[in-house]
């Protein structure tokens, strides 16, 4: 299933964004919370659901990364409060999730805190995060929910060592890595490709796009950056990947041709992957 999220057509009502994608040839729909804001009980997000499905599109994910409420753990005291807030936060957007007719939450393993030294960060910043992680897992996993975590160039994840040991100790069945080429492309620029084969079966899904290695959340279509994506569905390929791919355009300056673009180039690399189509 070729996966899109209509936020890339963040100037368009959502309704004319969905549309427009049916017409470009997407199949999946990501949904990034602040969209779907106005939807703020269970019904309504359910209406939201049907209508999605009538136009010939499937749920799949809610994309929570970034989330306000899933702020750094800044000190070893604090750690219970700030714990409490994040799980909490997760276990709505479970809910929220559920209410959408999706099964998968995207969301983040957290920003490194500022003057966090390595010991910390491998020390009580893992054990606190894989903690928290852990709760709202054991929330998601009793609904059906599965949790992956989109790192970022400036999260805690992009020390893939750290991020492997991350993924070990929860529930490969229920829990991953979405590996976003642009963001792994700019907080690895020589090593976002071995980054592959290193997290392997971890990866549950691809945020595929291209980057010029320096914009963090410029993702660029493929062919219009400079990443070696060969290279990239190589790796994908290495590892039997066969989770989703999403086409990420996001803040793209012109998703519609990025669209057009990137849509058949996708469908080739599900092809390269034995991804079976929808």
């Amino acid at each position: 299933m070729l996966i899109g999220n209509p936020m890339i057509f963040r100037q368009y009502h959502l309704e004319e964004a969905l549309r427009l994608m049916v017409r470009l040839g997407y199949e999946g729909i990501e949904l990034w919370p602040p969209q779907i804001a106005v939807c703020k009980t269970e019904a309504l997000r359910m209406q939201l659901s049907d209508y999605i499905r009538s136009l010939g599109l499937t749920p799949v994910r809610l994309n929570a990364a970034d989330a306000d409420y899933f702020t750094p753990l800044q000190s070893r005291h604090h750690v219970d409060e700030d714990g409490a807030r994040i799980v909490q936060g997760l276990k709505r957007d479970v809910d929220v999730t559920l209410s959408l007719g999706m099964k998968q939450l995207l969301t983040w393993e957290g920003r490194t805190p500022v003057n966090a030294t390595r010991a910390d960060i491998s020390g009580w910043i893992f054990d606190a995060t894989a903690a928290i992680l852990g709760e709202a897992l054991d929330y998601a996993v009793g609904r059906g929910v599965s949790l992956s975590v989109e790192v970022h160039p400036f999260t805690l994840g992009i020390d893939v060592e750290w991020l492997c040991r991350l993924c070990d100790h929860l529930d490969a069945n229920y829990f991953g890595v979405t590996y976003d080429c642009c963001h792994f492309g700019v907080g690895l620029p020589d090593d976002y490709i071995a980054a592959i084969r290193q997290l392997g079966r971890r990866i549950k899904h691809v945020h595929f796009s291209d980057s010029d290695k320096h914009s963090p959340e410029l993702h660029f279509a493929p062919g219009a950056g400079c990443l070696d994506l060969g290279g990239i569905v190589r790796a994908l390929k290495d590892i039997h990947f066969g989770g989703t791919l999403m086409l990420d355009l996001w803040l793209y300056p012109l998703p519609e041709e990025g669209s057009r673009t990137g849509i058949p180039y996708l469908r080739h690399v599900m092809q390269e992957l034995n991804i079976e189509p929808r």
